[in-house]
Parts: structure tokens; sequence; C-alpha cells
């Protein structure tokens, strides 16, 4: 009985213990907002006080019990619990001060890989803090014990509900708000240490709680009426200058992607339309990466030439892309055509496409199999172009689906070609055949802009948001999104574009940061140094990457020509050749580490 009388008291100390370090933690986290507090609305100031209550309390809370509650069952002390939670609450204000300081430079977390670029300076400044954390969490914990033992009412359940209350409100807003396309709210959070927001558009979608068009047009509106000197935009410094650009004699530019199409289908039995119009009327780029692979940050590279780390930030602010402001600067008309949703998984509406009014966000209806969606929004692009205005200049941007889910119609005839799919081979021949089929539809869409005379003064460029796995280079790796090998980032990139050389092959390295940059300079006349805006170079200067950054949905890699360094949540990381076998001396080079760490923080503001 004592035993449990001594361990309730014990549990009791520890959650008052971590209530109270869950404020000093909310203290140090204001580093993260770098001295401001961006909320506009009476919405967003809901969440930003329930989000920092409940985010804190929760950061506080789980890591102590985690900890504590195997001691208070198996070793009930009142010393050693006291010790290890000054000490594991001292070394957490120590990292989180350490980790704010990173961020607030290169915008970057600490992790296995980061701490590599530290030097000595910063070491020696989370001593420092770790000792006076030390000192301050120790008289903490005795005034904690003091507050216990007092003979007093203290409220702990009602604080402890309360604590509660602040964590379902604060997801519950940004579930909503996520939906919503409400900037106000998506933009705080995100700033936040280890922090997630909840999203659950295709639920409100799908039970009519939220309407995603209309919802959309409202927020779109919103930003529009905004100032750009408003909080949320602080965040970003993009581009860097303002964009000067003159149009000579504007070229149209189509814009076609095929989900999942790794560079090597690329062949004239799989893709025999794309392959004879390389051939015949184009340049393709044979060793060229995608920045991600998935289709959220591949897509990412390719609109915005921004490593993954930024993705975060443009999504949670609905920040376009440069390439698109300029676009509809210049006056194009804009038919942007996707077979699949674009709010998910890729978030198009959100980020490169965010301020595009009556934005067609999904082609009806979402039930049809992809293979018909294709079909479908090839007959849409069509009409589009019957109804456009030819006196102006337009973008084309079609989205294929059916290569990421290996579709076709039924009565399709299979293509098979054995040599890289045995070890998935039904799987990579029904992907073999949803190559062939959807470059058949490619091949309508050139077939009709020849015969409309479009082909002399429209840039085309075909390429994919990423490649796609089949366990070639490990068992476990049998998709798109399990690894950073060559068939998950490497793409097919085809680019006629009148006036230049037919039939050119560049065996070089390029990759998707590098479309931006061209198109800014080449289609739209901007004379801004890439730098600007992206982090890529203009695909016709010939210039070859030295490393760059890819991610996916969870994690990235620095990509270079002889290995990948993948980093993990956990923090960890580890370091791979090309044939995915794991490195034991890996090379670590301090200039690439800081170099990215550079391009991860140039568009933040300071």
């Amino acid at each position: 009985m004592a035993d449990t009388n001594l361990r309730k008291v014990l549990f009791r100390w520890a959650a008052w213990f971590a209530l109270a370090n869950s404020a000093v933690l909310g203290l140090v986290s204001l580093r993260y907002f770098s001295g401001t507090v961006p909320v506009d609305s009476v919405l967003s100031v809901i969440y930003l006080v329930s989000v920092y209550i409940g985010h804190h309390v929760v950061l506080a809370t789980a890591p102590l019990f985690v900890l504590l509650t195997p001691l208070i069952l198996v070793v009930p002390r009142r010393r050693v619990l006291t010790v290890v939670a000054v000490l594991l609450f001292a070394c957490m204000i120590a990292l989180m001060m350490l980790d704010s300081l990173l961020w607030s430079q290169s915008r970057f977390h600490i992790n296995a890989l980061t701490i590599r670029i530290l030097g000595w300076p910063s070491w020696v400044f989370a001593a420092v803090i770790f000792c006076i954390g030390l000192f301050f969490e120790s008289v903490l914990a005795r005034a904690v014990w003091n507050w216990i033992n007092a003979p007093k009412r203290r409220y702990g359940a009602a604080l402890g509900v309360m604590c509660g209350l602040m964590v379902i409100v604060a997801q519950s807003i940004h579930a909503w708000a996520d939906a919503a396309y409400y900037v106000p709210v998506t933009s705080l959070g995100q700033q936040l240490p280890v922090y997630r927001g909840v999203t659950a558009k295709s639920f409100m979608t799908k039970f009519g709680l939220v309407d995603v068009k209309e919802a959309r047009e409202r927020g779109l509106a919103r930003q529009m009426a905004k100032s750009l000197d408003e909080p949320d935009e602080r965040l970003l410094n993009y581009p860097l200058n303002p964009m000067q650009c003159t149009q000579a004699d504007p070229l149209n530019l189509v814009l076609i992607v095929a989900d999942s199409m790794r560079g090597s289908v690329l062949t004239p039995r799989l893709a025999p339309n794309i392959s004879r119009f390389a051939r015949e009327e184009g340049i393709n780029f044979r060793n060229h990466f995608s920045g991600g692979n998935s289709s959220r940050m591949g897509m990412f590279s390719l609109f915005y030439g921004l490593p993954p780390g930024y993705w975060n930030s443009f999504v949670a602010l609905a920040r376009p892309a440069v390439l698109l402001d300029q676009l509809q600067a210049s006056g194009y008309q804009l038919g942007l055509f996707s077979s699949a949703t674009l709010y998910r998984p890729v978030q198009l509406d959100r980020t490169a496409f965010a301020r595009v009014p009556d934005l067609r966000i999904v082609t009806e209806p979402e039930s049809d199999p992809s293979w018909k969606s294709d079909r479908k929004m090839t007959g849409e692009w069509f009409e589009w172009l019957d109804k456009r205005d030819p006196a102006k200049p337009f973008f084309g941007f079609l989205f294929f689906d059916s290569t990421t889910v290996g579709d076709f119609p039924p009565d399709y005839p299979v293509q098979f070609s054995p040599g890289e799919g045995e070890f998935q081979a039904e799987k990579f021949a029904r992907y073999q055949t949803s190559v062939h089929f959807v470059d058949e539809l490619v091949g309508t869409v050139l077939a009709d802009l020849r015969q409309r005379g479009l082909l002399e003064n429209t840039a085309i460029i075909i390429t994919s948001d990423h490649g796609e796995e089949f366990g070639e280079s490990d068992a476990k790796l049998e998709k798109h999104g399990s690894g950073y090998t060559r068939h998950q980032l490497m793409t097919p990139m085809v680019i006629a574009w009148p006036g230049r050389t037919h039939g050119e092959v560049v065996e070089h390295r390029t990759s998707h940061y590098d479309v931006v940059p061209t198109l800014m300079e080449e289609l739209l006349g901007c004379s801004n140094p890439p730098s600007d805006y992206s982090v890529g170079f203009n695909l016709f200067d010939g210039q070859e990457w030295d490393w760059l950054v890819a991610g996916s949905y969870y994690n990235y890699a620095l990509i270079e020509p002889d290995q990948v360094t993948i980093t993990f949540p956990s923090g960890l990381f580890e370091v791979r050749d090309w044939d995915y076998r794991l490195l034991d001396t890996p090379q670590f080079r301090g200039d690439v580490l800081e170099a990215a760490s550079e391009q991860n923080s140039r568009f933040f503001a300071k």
C-alpha cells in the first residue's frame, strides 16, 4: 500500500513538473518565430493560443512519461525520479536553444547529419545552456515538490482537461483550415519544432463539410486582397529581388507530365511517340534527376526549382511559384489539366497554382479509373485549345496518372520488355503497358499541336514527377518513395524549343531544379540571376550539378555523383553508393553540407 501511494505521488509530481516545463519550452520556442507573431484574425489568434499551449504540453509530457513511467513502476524513488527528470529537461532546453539557433540561420533542425556542420562554438553554447538548465531545473523540481506537498487545492484534473482540449481545438482548427485554404491558420504551426498539424481534406470533402472548389476560391480572394508586407509573407523572401522580365516574341508553353515515368522506359518500344518526338523534334536529357522520389517533392522541384525543405512553408502560406506569377503577369492563358486531384497528395492547388482562379481541381467523375480520366482529360485539353484566344500566348499543363498505378484499358495489349523488372515481373509488365498507353495519349497531343500549326511557336517539355521502383535495388524497395535510387529519381526530360537544335542527346547530369531558370530566362526574358528564385541553372547553358537535395514525404537525401546520404525523422542517417549498398567508410564533404544549408535558408526571411 505504501509503494502504491508513493507511486501516485511520483506520478503527480511528474505531471506537474511536465506542465511547468511546457511553459519553459514555450518561452524557448518564441525564438522560432524570430520575434514576430503573425496573426491577423480572431480564428488565427485562437489557433495560435491553443496550438502553442497544446503542442508544448505534449512536447514536455510525452518524453517525460515515456522515460519515467518504467522507473516509477520498477524503482519508485523520489531522488532517482528527480535526477532523471532534471537531466532530461536540461538536455531538452539546451538542444532546443541550439536547434532554434540552427533553424534561424539555415532552416534545418538538428539531426545526425547537421551535427557534422556545427562548429565547436555551437557545442560550447549548448554546454553552457545545459549547465544553466541543470541549475534552473533543480530549483524548479524542488519548487514543484513543495507545491504538491503543500495542503492546498490544485485543480490538476481541470488543468489537464484544459490542456487536452487545447490539443483537440488546435488540431481541429488546423484540419478545417487546411481543407478551407485558410492561410492565416496554416501559416502558424509549421514554425513550431516537431509539430505536424492534422489534415482531413478527403474526409471533409466526402461528407460535405467543405466544398473544396468554393473554399479555394474564397482563400484565393483573401490572398489577392492582402498586402504583401503582411506578417505571413514575411516568413519568405521569395524571390530575393523583383523580377525584371521583358518578352520580345512570346512562345506558348506546354508541359506534359506522366506520373512515375522513370527515365529507363523512354524507349522506342515502350514510348514510341515520345521517343520519336525527342529524336526528330526535341532535345533528350538522358541523365535527368527529379528533386524527389514522390509526387509532392518532384512537382515542387519542377515548378519552383527549390529544394524540398521549403515545401512546408510554401504550402502553409499558399505561395505560388514565381514562374506562374510571371506567366500570369505576361498575359498567358492557363489550360491546367490533371487526371488525378490537384489537392492530394501533390497540393498544386496550394503551391504552384495557388493564385489561379477557377482552377480545374479534378477530372470528373473522380471515381473513374486512371485510364478513363487520362482519356477524358486529353479530350478536355483539345476542347480548351479550340476555345482559347489565338491572339494570346498560352501555358498548357497535362498531368497523366495511369503510369503511377499501372492502369490501362481492359482490352489494351500488354507490353513487356524483360531485363529490368524480373523482381516483380507482373507488376512491371502492367507498368510498362501503362507507359505505352500514356505515350499513345501524348502522341495524340503532339499530333494535334502539329495539325494546329502550333509546334513552330510552342516550347514543349515532356517529363515526370519522379521515377518508379520494382525491387531492382533491393527487395524492400517496391515502389516510389521507398528510397533514393536511380530508378526512383531519374525521369525523362525531353524539350522541343523552336529555333534550337533537334535530335540532340545530352548526357551530363541535369535536374528538375534547372527547368524554372530555363523558362524564366528563355521563355519569359527575365534578366535576374537564377539564384534570385531558384537553386538550378539554365538547361541550355550545359552546366552539370555536383550535388542536389531530394526529398520524399518524410525525409531528405543529399545526392552526389558517387554516393547518397539519406536522413531520417529520428535524426539518424545512412550513406549508400549508387547500387544502394551501405558504405562503411563514407566521405563527408563539409563544403557540400554547408552549401546545402545555404540553399535551404536562402529564401527565408532573416
